[in-house]
């Protein structure tokens, strides 16, 4: 496995709000990386080795800061009934 600090030396990450962007020694924009969500964005082709040491990199330094949605356990609303002809629902008898 190389060295993750020569591999961490050759790119540049540059922050922008909550997208830190990748580049490479000649400025090329390799990935955006998400700190809302955590997701990494490939742009350009990466040897699998040193792209796992970058977004490992990433998520240490930067980790997601998306809170969880809270979700309630209440059922959705019943659709609206449409107005109109009743059909068969007349009890027998009645």
């Amino acid at each position: 496995m190389p060295n993750h600090q020569a591999v961490l030396s050759t790119f540049q990450f540059k922050r922008t709000a909550d997208v830190i962007r990748v580049f490479n020694e000649n400025s090329y924009l390799m990935a955006e990386y998400s700190e809302r969500t955590g997701a990494v964005k490939w742009q350009r082709v990466l040897i699998a080795s040193q792209r796992e040491v970058i977004e490992r990199w990433l998520r240490e330094r930067y980790p997601a800061s998306g809170a969880p949605v809270a979700r309630d356990n209440t059922p959705p609303p019943d659709p609206p009934r449409r107005p109109g002809k009743r059909g068969n629902s007349r009890r027998a008898g009645a």
